[in-house]
Parts: structure tokens; C-alpha cells; sequence
């Protein structure tokens, strides 16, 4: 993990590549925690153009991480959707087309987003 941490690591801001102390203080939540380091390397790894955020419900614990998992994300010009309620009813039609939108943000970015992805790492990258 230090060729997508690591430069982070050298300059004090984080301990670890696992470390969300630099994008969350209150890591009480196992659950939390991994959406949080999630978001962190789905913003940085040159090869996930896009994160999906799903959630069964809206409300409890992971609530508050919807946000700046969404920040964390975006910040890189990663592509970021969020499903949530999926234990809800829900109409086949809302969910298809969310799909079909989610397809071709990917199709129509993740070419040139690879590519400033990888310009980020370092140039002794082992890839």
C-alpha cells in the first residue's frame, strides 16, 4: 500500500496506509472505519474510476460517513453514486436507469481519470 500512501506516510499526515485519522477522528466502528479507507483508496488507485456507495437503510451508524465518503471520493475526480434504502420497494425502472447512468459516466471518464490517476504516483512506482 506505500505506492498509494506512502508519500502520505513520509510527511507526517498519516501512521499508516490504513490510517483515517487524517479524514475521520471518531473511528469507534469497525464498519465505519473500512467505508472510510474504502472511499481513501477507491479516491487514489489509478484503476477505480468510480465508487458505488450502497447502504440498506439511511439512518444508524453509517449515516455520518455518507458525506465525506462522498468528499473523499470526489476530491480526486473519482466518479461517486449512492444506493441507498435498497431493502426498501423500490421500482425495477429507478433502479435500471440508475445503472444505465452509472455505465456511461464510467464509460465516457474512466479513460482520462486513469490516466491523471497515474500521473499522482511517484515516479519509482513499482506498476
Amino acid at each position: 500500500m506505500d505506492w498509494l500512501f506512502g508519500q502520505e506516510i513520509r510527511a507526517g499526515r498519516i501512521r499508516s496506509p490504513f490510517d483515517i485519522s487524517d479524514v475521520w477522528i471518531s473511528s469507534y466502528s469497525s464498519n465505519t472505519n473500512e467505508i472510510l479507507w474504502g472511499a481513501k483508496v477507491g479516491a487514489r488507485c489509478p484503476w477505480t474510476t468510480c465508487v458505488i456507495h450502497l447502504s440498506s437503510y439511511e439512518c444508524g451508524m453509517d449515516q455520518p460517513t455518507y458525506t465525506p465518503t462522498q468528499k473523499i471520493v470526489e476530491a480526486t475526480g473519482t466518479l461517486y453514486f449512492k444506493f441507498g434504502d435498497l431493502d426498501a420497494t423500490k421500482q425495477t425502472g429507478g433502479i435500471k436507469i440508475r445503472v444505465q447512468t452509472i455505465a456511461h459516466y464510467v464509460e465516457k471518464y474512466s479513460r482520462d481519470l486513469i490516466e491523471k490517476k497515474l500521473s499522482w504516483l511517484p515516479e519509482n512506482c513499482p506498476l
